[in-house]
């Protein structure tokens, strides 16, 4: 079994491939990217325990992977030709495992990845006894039917609210399964249907332009584990059709190859939608929904377990604690300003709370109540259809906290009209600031 996962992003090309084949050595698995474009998308599909990052980029600045919301789990190696601008960036980013100044020694680089798997076991814990399980009736009847379901092949369908733990949920499934092989996650809103394909199926060196080796998709890489299909309602058709397809008959055909290749995955799907509305809506294929549901949950919204706040609050705190090396704790009236707050943002919104007041706060933390959203009454927007859109768009991540699928819900469009704007975004002269459109 490997170590852990390893991200590195440079975009020096030689080494990032030495860097990868060091890290291969130590046992990990390596995934070198060149850009903070490549490195994002990666983040959506891939689960990574660790990330070595550079912060000078073309096309940006590594410091806006460091704040990558899907990486929030992974520690980080922070890395740069300027010394005192790496060791302000690996004192400033949550879960930095240190830093090193180019050209560095690889020695100093294995002792930085030593520490990853205990990290990794560190947070996996913390998961398990504050942001997933809880005390209350509503999540300790949830966890049940998860241990019921987990030794079974039945394909699993999580659905509820963003912030809900869906994804810790299909990895608690994983863990009980008894399954050797890869969790792999797949953010069925960032699948391209020209890249379909080899990005799920894979491909063979020489099979389209570009292909310069044999690469295994996504699929083939939860062979005998788990394939997590996160925001299943909001895959563009086509992949919807591949995927039933797959289901079906259980066969992969790398682009390229003639021989199909049989794959033992176990299925557990996510949406933030309820189902049976999206399959109305058309959002989800129906038969696609009754393959991907052998067994529906709910998975509930804080509100509804106003008991777990502060279980999972404590648990928020000890992961800062054990990371930053303090022993700070709350207040005997920490959590009163909260009493009937309604959580839109789950847990993820406790977590940005407790972080804020960690941050701002000495040895004794009180939480804040933070502010009721109410959308303000803007005026008639001036400007290009672009601009206008564009405008609207960032609104819609703002009030939603930055969540991509809640905001496309808000505007009617798809989550992968969203990404696609951000991207075209990254590339425009500078104007709105580049953290409002930060991915989530």
């Amino acid at each position: 079994m490997p170590a852990g996962s390893l991200l590195i992003l440079d975009d020096d090309r030689p080494f990032a491939e030495r860097a990868s084949e060091f890290a291969r050595e130590v046992g990990f698995e390596a995934h070198p990217v060149m850009t903070l474009g490549e490195a994002v998308e990666a983040a959506g599909t891939h689960r990574f325990d660790c990330a070595l990052v550079d912060i000078g980029l073309p096309d940006g600045c590594g410091l806006e992977l460091l704040s990558e919301p899907r990486l929030a789990g992974t520690r980080k190696i922070v890395m740069s030709g300027n010394a005192a601008l790496a060791t302000w960036a690996g004192k400033s980013v949550p879960g930095t495992l240190g830093v090193l100044t180019k050209p560095f020694r690889f020695s100093a680089f294995r002792e930085l990845l030593a520490q990853a798997p205990m990290a990794r076991t560190i947070a996996a814990t913390t998961d398990a006894r504050g942001r997933l399980l809880g005390d209350s009736p509503a999540m300790c009847a949830a966890v049940r039917e998860l241990h019921a379901v987990a030794p079974s092949r039945f394909p699993l369908l999580l659905h509820g609210e963003s912030g809900t733990g869906k994804e810790l949920a299909a990895r608690l499934v994983h863990d009980r399964s008894g399954r050797t092989g890869r969790f792999v996650a797949i953010n069925c809103a960032t699948l391209a249907p020209d890249l379909l394909s080899s990005q799920l199926f894979g491909h063979q060196r020489g099979s389209f332009t570009g292909a310069v080796e044999n690469h295994a998709g996504l699929v083939a890489q939860a062979d005998g584990g788990t394939l997590f299909l996160d925001e299943i309602t909001e895959a563009p058709h086509g992949v919807q059709a591949a995927l039933l397809r797959f289901l079906e008959c259980g066969e992969i055909t790398p682009l390229g190859s003639r021989s199909p290749r049989k794959v033992d995955v176990r299925l557990v799907a996510a949406t933030n939608r309820v189902p049976r509305e999206a399959v109305a809506e058309g959002r989800l294929r129906a038969d696609l929904y009754f393959r991907v549901a052998g067994y529906e949950l709910r998975m509930p919204g804080l509100r509804e377990r106003p008991e777990d706040v502060e279980v999972i609050a404590h648990g928020i705190l000890d992961e800062l604690n054990a990371e930053y090396g303090t022993a700070r704790r709350f207040s005997g009236r920490a959590f009163e300003a909260l009493q009937g707050y309604a959580w839109s943002g789950n847990v993820r919104e406790l977590r940005q709370l407790v972080q804020r007041a960690y941050l701002q706060g000495g040895d004794l933390l009180v939480l804040q109540r933070p502010m009721e959203w109410t959308a303000p009454s803007a005026p008639v927007p001036e400007g290009t259809l672009a601009d206008i859109e564009k405008e609207a768009i960032l609104r819609a991540l703002a009030a939603c906290g930055g969540d991509r699928t809640a905001a496309a819900r808000r505007l009617g469009i798809s989550a992968k009209t969203i990404y696609n704007k951000l991207a075209r975004y990254r590339h425009e002269p500078p104007g709105l600031p580049r953290s409002q459109f930060r991915s989530t």
